[in-house]
């Protein structure tokens, strides 16, 4: 049965292809999320206030819909073994795009629920530092752009979610310190988030600039595949490699504009307050 995207050794059609465990894993994840809300509202939710807003559904709901597009046919099948640039847009996708939806839409009490020297709270407060995040992000972006990986992990469905899983994974933990959504999480300042951001634009330059300029494919797997409307491997690899730079640093470059928005926005509010402080106090 074929329950995820994997690569085959068929020609290319654009005849839909159900893939069951790709909707079982999305609506795993949805109903996982809101029975988790249901299950610790009760008891750390502040009362009088709705435990899950209206607002942080809709994020999630957000990111669970794309995780959907980036996994399911036509994307997951085409990145999984015909295109290297559709693999790459699934990068960007599972990495900078369903990562801060998901995390968005997590109610600022929600890791509270995990007590600081459980497990849980721990690791929560281990990944909301930008240097083990920052380690943990490149180490699975390299490993999964090395050629034995991708040639060996996207022949099976196991391998292609493991590979499809691992993004996922690196996504939420490069994106948890700037969104950790309580400071008692993540104590990560805003000028230090843009700088967080901006060196997390580094290390993928180098799987870009081998793919940009390699003189051969790199990929065994996408070099022999069926091609699909005439796109040699070569120009697909070098494609590839553009779109990982091209795509990607705008969707990051825009994630430190909105931190620096909020920065301003905090320190007016703060100047504000502060005037209006030594506004009320008496004259000696």
């Amino acid at each position: 049965m074929t329950w995820w995207c994997a690569a085959r050794d068929v020609a290319w059609t654009w005849t839909w292809q159900a893939y069951p465990g790709v909707w079982l894993f999305v609506l795993g994840i949805g109903a996982g999320f809101f029975l988790t809300i249901r299950r610790l509202a009760p008891r750390h939710a502040p009362p009088g206030q709705l435990p899950l807003r209206r607002g942080e559904a809709a994020w999630f709901v957000g990111g669970l819909v794309m995780l959907w597009v980036a996994t399911d046919w036509p994307i997951g099948a085409l990145g999984a073994g015909y295109l290297l640039t559709v693999h790459t847009a699934q990068w960007i996708l599972y990495t900078l795009v369903v990562p801060p939806l998901l995390l968005l839409g997590i109610p600022a009490w929600l890791p509270l629920a995990a007590a600081p020297g459980s497990r849980t709270g721990r690791l929560l407060r281990v990944l909301a530092r930008p240097v083990v995040a920052l380690l943990i992000t490149d180490a699975i972006l390299i490993a999964s752009h090395l050629p034995p990986v991708v040639d060996g992990f996207r022949r099976s469905q196991f391998g292609s979610f493991t590979v499809d899983l691992a993004w996922l994974v690196g996504g939420l933990v490069m994106w948890w310190p700037v969104l950790a959504p309580n400071p008692a999480i993540s104590r990560v300042s805003y000028p230090w988030k843009i700088g967080y951001l901006f060196l997390s634009t580094l290390v993928p330059i180098v799987p870009a600039a081998f793919l940009t300029y390699a003189d051969y494919p790199l990929y065994a797997l996408y070099e022999l595949a069926p091609r699909v409307n005439g796109i040699a491997a070569i120009t697909d690899q070098q494609a590839a490699g553009l779109i990982m730079k091209a795509v990607a640093d705008p969707i990051i470059w825009l994630a430190m504009a909105i931190v620096f928005f909020r920065w301003q926005r905090v320190e007016e509010a703060a100047d504000r307050a502060e005037r209006a402080r030594r506004g009320g106090e008496p004259s000696s």
